[in-house]
């Protein structure tokens, strides 16, 4: 093969590869919408060929099932937070500065789908199911989440008994803000990040003193 017969055979490969990527991000963006406007259970692959003008057979080259199509979503998504974390984070930055962008990245790439309620109402499924790819970017993510809060308490600046205890409560509240995300509602995606960012680096800074909310014994009544 001369080499003009090699560039020419390696452009054809990059420009089907461009082609297959286009056409797999149309089946996500029709498969989201569908599973958004008529629930999960409910659609099927011929559904989503349909809408998209293809035969079922040529819907089956690029993806295999439902299932897969929605591990599709997810891994873009945890995959964007960690390229977005990869850009933002750097070593020397402080811990509730890494918290923050931590969380910054998470609740801007998982409300970027507006149908981010009825596709998270279904992450639970995929794992349960252990996916071991979406398993792999979810843990990632957790793991820097605990990285940084044992950097907070090493240095004084965090005040709580279990790194692994706190990350798990905070990506638990981060979870959950998909379900209830509004496109073009009254707080933007990033203003939503700084404010569970306040309560939740804020928490760690200065827990409550639990010993407060307890109600004063309140003294006998003397006998007459």
């Amino acid at each position: 093969m001369t080499q003009q017969e090699s560039i020419k055979q390696s452009n054809n490969a990059t420009r089907r590869a461009r082609r297959m990527n286009r056409r797999q991000q149309d089946i996500l963006k029709v498969a989201a919408q569908l599973f958004a406007e008529r629930g999960y259970e409910r659609t099927t692959l011929e559904m989503i060929a349909d809408e998209l003008g293809l035969s079922k057979p040529s819907l089956y080259y690029y993806v295999k099932s439902k299932e897969e199509i929605l591990a599709y979503i997810f891994q873009k998504i945890f995959q964007d937070i960690l390229d977005r974390v990869q850009t933002d984070i750097s070593p020397d930055m402080s811990a509730p500065e890494r918290l923050r962008r931590l969380i910054l990245a998470y609740v801007t790439h998982a409300c970027a789908y507006p149908e981010g309620r009825s596709l998270f109402l279904y992450e639970s499924y995929l794992l349960s199911v252990c996916n071991p790819e979406l398993l792999a970017l979810r843990d990632r993510y957790q793991q820097q989440i605990e990285d940084a809060i044992s950097q907070g308490i090493k240095e004084g600046m965090f005040h709580v008994s279990h790194a692994r205890l706190a990350a798990l409560a905070l990506v638990g509240a981060l979870h959950a803000i998909p379900l209830w995300y509004v496109p073009g509602g009254p707080l933007s995606p990033t203003e939503i990040s700084d404010e569970y960012a306040r309560l939740l680096i804020g928490g760690f800074a200065t827990p409550f003193d639990l010993s407060q909310a307890m109600s004063p014994q309140l003294p006998r009544a003397q006998a007459s």
